[in-house]
């Protein structure tokens, strides 16, 4: 299923990229940097209602269930920092059997994808001295939309058997003006990134964090929702998916990348496409790129 899904993405992509409408204008990174500086219309200001003496018990069920809710979604995070421990079983090299306290972790991450012939993530307490508590993944790439616009990226990926990690995106856009010369704009996020969904073969992570922007004008900033999925489609391949929703100065962002990669020990290289909008600019290309495992 994920391998049918990744070849329709990339077929919608380049069906999409070579149609004659899409094609991109002149001074886009000007228009972009622009747009993050304009300044919003002011929201209309409500009208005052009159107070109402009312008083209603159901309201009071509705608060005790939103509070509910609250407390549980921080006891589930609060849990996570929480470590948990367990009695293992096994038995040495020399012949006896042990019996040892162990921190149990939901899961533990290999030195680098298909090392064990599966997947990345290793399950279970019998990984235990075998799977490394923590992973970086750090890439480079080049990205062009075989026009005017070319992007210098790089991205990083630190996490934990605690599923709470930090990922980090820096992209360097260069455009040849019609005019003549070369315009640039740098822009880059830092999320805080908690794992929903991990197993042997897939992995499901969201976060929240800020959005940067700079050129030769100054500097923007804004909130940033985020959202990523890998899967192990099979040996060597690695599909990655990502998005990116949020606000750089007075600007809405969206981003989204995906890229097929092939996998060989440490080193990963991969190519696909990475979309970004910035309140109606678009900056668009195909990129290839080299990951390393860590």
């Amino acid at each position: 299923m994920a391998k049918t899904l990744a070849f329709c993405l990339i077929v919608t992509i380049v069906a999409w990229t070579t149609s004659p409408d899409f094609a991109l204008g002149q001074g886009l990174l000007s228009a972009a940097s622009s747009e993050s500086r304009a300044d919003d219309p002011d929201p209309p200001k409500p009208k005052k209602k009159k107070k109402h003496h009312h008083y209603d018990d159901d309201c009071d069920d509705d608060d005790s269930f939103g509070d509910a809710l609250a407390e549980a979604a921080f006891a589930a995070i609060l849990s996570s920092f929480i470590p948990k421990r367990t009695t293992t079983v096994y038995t040495t090299q020399t012949g006896p059997t042990v019996s040892q306290e162990i921190i149990a972790l939901p899961g533990y991450f290999s030195d680098y994808p298909y090392q064990h012939e599966f997947g990345y993530m290793l399950m279970g307490d019998e990984w235990y001295g075998i799977g490394k508590t923590s992973s970086i993944r750090a890439s480079v790439e080049h990205g062009n939309d075989f026009q005017d616009l070319t992007r210098i990226g790089t991205k990083l990926l630190v996490e934990g058997t605690s599923k709470w990690g930090l990922d980090m995106q820096w992209d360097e856009y260069f455009e040849n003006l019609s005019a003549g010369g070369t315009d640039q704009l740098s822009m880059g996020d830092i999320n805080l990134m908690y794992r929903f969904g991990q197993g042997y073969h897939n992995q499901l992570r969201f976060g929240l964090g800020a959005n940067y922007l700079h050129d030769r004008h100054g500097s923007e900033y804004g909130l940033n929702f985020t959202g990523g999925y890998d899967a192990y489609l099979g040996k060597p391949w690695i599909w990655s998916t990502e998005f990116d929703l949020g606000k750089v100065g007075s600007a809405d962002l969206f981003r989204f990348r995906t890229t097929l990669g092939l996998q060989w020990k440490r080193a990963e290289v991969f190519a696909g496409y990475q979309y970004t909008n910035l309140e109606g600019i678009e900056l668009d290309g195909f990129l290839s790129g080299l990951r390393i495992w860590f």
